[in-house]
């Protein structure tokens, strides 16, 4: 590689937060919010001298590339998209290089650029010079293209590689994202995509081309606000950034938006970062327990297998810490200026790859902004307060709340009382939720105007407390997360309540049980009482679970409460054909108690986790027996 590749890549764009618009500055005013100052667009730097006069044409015609008029004709065409960038400086990529034709007439044309060429001959190693480096992979070689794309984030990506169909989609999910700002991606001869001929060469039966692939995602971004919801990530990114998709004769070019700015964010710990950095050993690991799914398929079966593998389960070590010049958006996600996304901010956005309007391209790996992230507020201050963090992913959701977020809390006490904290914690759109927060709080000692709900709106802060994280959903808890919760059960709960106990989700509106009568009457014939956790309080949950050694459920967030039962405690989940049992396995194992899964089936032909299912009676029966053995 020469020394040309390896110099540092100049940052474009690097996340300073900017303020207010114009059309927000006096809403910005009536609630005191001072933005911080908006920093100058980097460009560019045009030089002076001359690149070659003649045109992309022309002087593709001289190196002999198929691109010239003599062949595909896309060149004049090109010479029209990409002339203002002749005298810039940046990256270029282009996927195979064949004889180098192509390759040295962009060295031409751009004769500021430093451009990478990627081919699967070795022969093409004799190509490189002071600005084309040459890199030897098959175009299916994933790890290395997402190497070249996130090192050097190119502007401009030419992808003449194999004309293979999936090979074409693949160079585009992995490099789009990681062009930088108004740059672009071409796909070349897809005109493969079409006709029998082609498609025995260069496609796979029932697969979508790579024309009609991004003339699809292409239809989306026309459509806009009207077009039909996708659930891929990809696509959904796609919607976010392309600015306009040219298709011309053989060939397809896509520019992505200027506006927002792209970043690419890395994630970083907070150690590494803060200022009063703390570290807490929160009980460092745990046994898993031995444990059996019932009635579970294959995929579910070697799931658990493998997760009861793991043990002991090593917990890291929680650092948490002060930091400066922040900015939170989304779900709670906190980036720095300089483009590092906090580690303990991620827990739960581990197990997406869109989150907080950030988008993970792969795993492991960073993330990039499908919208801006400049901040468009400050966070409101109080004097002789300090503001702490407790918004996270999921976080709407009773379980990750209770499992995840609150006992974060046990981390505060080194740094001050909760009384001269302000916990910025996310909007609760259901009313139920945000009764859940404000009493988790209550239970603490937080007064409800201690609590700063926010949308997700990214919000700049000077100073701000980060605290550790204390699990890894969902495989893995912190003993001392649940300990915390625990005794907060033992000082809050009323005694009295039963000792064995079913939750049911028939009042709820997914995954319920269809023969839930049948089910019911076996579990009251031994002593079982039926508990809906929805229509309880907090204080009332807790109270139900705290004297419940036996539990049998409906697995939902309710299994959380687990946490307020005694040690020992016997479980039963009863679950849908496709549910995992990992988050509240984990809690029992950590308690030292009993588990074992039953799984149902679903009367949908093509089941989700959210659908209605049915218990076997007699394996309820069998696994009753085995639960009240204890």
């Amino acid at each position: 590689m020469s020394p040309q590749s390896q110099r540092p890549i100049r940052r474009i764009g690097k996340h300073i937060p900017r303020p207010v618009k114009n059309v927000l500055r006096p809403v910005a005013r009536t609630f005191g919010l001072a933005a911080p100052p908006k920093p100058k667009p980097v460009e560019p730097t045009p030089v002076v001298s001359e690149p070659d006069p003649r045109s992309l044409d022309e002087i593709g015609t001289d190196t002999g590339t198929d691109k010239s008029s003599k062949t595909h004709g896309y060149l004049p065409i090109y010479d029209d998209v990409f002339k203002e960038l002749r005298t810039h400086e940046f990256e270029m990529v282009e996927i195979g290089v064949h004889k180098g034709a192509s390759t040295y007439m962009w060295e031409k044309y751009f004769h500021r650029a430093h451009i990478t060429g990627i081919d699967r001959s070795a022969a093409c190693r004799l190509l490189a010079t002071d600005r084309i480096d040459i890199v030897i992979a098959d175009q299916t070689d994933e790890p290395k293209l997402r190497d070249i794309a996130q090192r050097i984030r190119p502007l401009i990506v030419i992808d003449d590689g194999s004309h293979i169909w999936s090979h074409q989609i693949l160079a585009f999910q992995i490099f789009f994202p990681m062009i930088r700002e108004g740059g672009y991606f071409v796909v070349e001869d897809v005109h493969t995509s079409f006709g029998e001929r082609y498609a025995q060469t260069y496609g796979e039966p029932d697969t979508e081309t790579a024309y009609d692939y991004v003339a699809r995602i292409v239809r989306g971004v026309v459509a806009g606000e009207l077009a039909e919801a996708s659930h891929d990530p990809f696509v959904a990114y796609c919607r976010q950034w392309i600015e306009t998709a040219l298709f011309l004769r053989h060939a397809i070019i896509v520019k992505k938006r200027k506006n927002p700015v792209s970043h690419l964010y890395t994630p970083i710990s907070v150690a590494e970062v803060a200022n009063n950095v703390t570290s807490r050993d929160m009980g460092r690991s745990y046994d898993r327990l031995e444990a059996q799914i019932v009635g579970a398929s294959e995929e579910i079966a070697e799931a658990f297998a493998l997760l009861t593998a793991e043990t002991p389960v090593d917990v890291p070590i929680a650092h948490s810490g002060e930091v400066t010049d922040i900015v939170v958006q989304g779900s709670g996600l906190a980036l720095t200026a300089d483009g590092r996304v906090l580690d303990e901010t991620l827990n739960c956005a581990r197990n997406v790859v869109r989150s907080s309007r950030l988008y993970r391209p792969f795993q492991p790996g960073g993330w990039v902004n499908e919208s801006s992230t400049d901040a468009v507020r400050s966070a409101v201050p109080f004097p002789g307060k300090r503001h702490v963090l407790m918004k996270q992913t999921w976080d709407s959701n009773y379980g990750h709340w209770l499992i995840d977020c609150f006992p974060k809390l046990s981390l505060l006490g080194d740094f001050d009382d909760f009384g001269n904290c302000i916990f910025v914690t996310n909007e609760q759109t259901a009313p139920e939720m945000r009764q859940v927060v404000v009493d988790s709080f209550a239970l603490v000692g937080v007064s409800p105007d201690q609590i700063l709900f926010m949308d997700g709106d990214a919000t700049y802060f000077k100073n701000l407390t980060v605290l550790g994280s204390l699990s890894d959903h969902p495989f893995k808890k912190a003993p001392g997360a649940i300990s915390y919760l625990h005794e907060i059960g033992n000082r809050t709960a009323t005694p009295g309540g039963p000792e064995r106990i079913y939750l049911s989700r028939e009042r709820s509106t997914r995954r319920r049980i269809t023969n839930e009568r049948a089910v019911t009457e076996l579990l009251e014939r031994h002593g079982f009482t039926t508990v809906y956790c929805e229509e309880l309080t907090l204080q009332q949950q807790i109270s139900v679970f705290h004297g419940a050694t036996h539990v049998v459920g409906n697995m939902g967030a309710a299994m959380s409460n687990l946490v307020f039962s005694p040690p020992g405690v016997g479980v039963l989940a009863l679950a849908t054909p496709q549910m995992e049992h990992d988050f509240f396995y984990d809690i029992v194992c950590i308690k030292g108690g009993r588990y074992r899964g039953l799984q149902g089936s679903a009367l949908d032909p093509e089941p989700t986790l959210a659908s209605d299912f049915s218990v076997d009676v007699d394996a309820l029966e069998e696994s009753m027996a085995w639960l009240m053995r204890a």
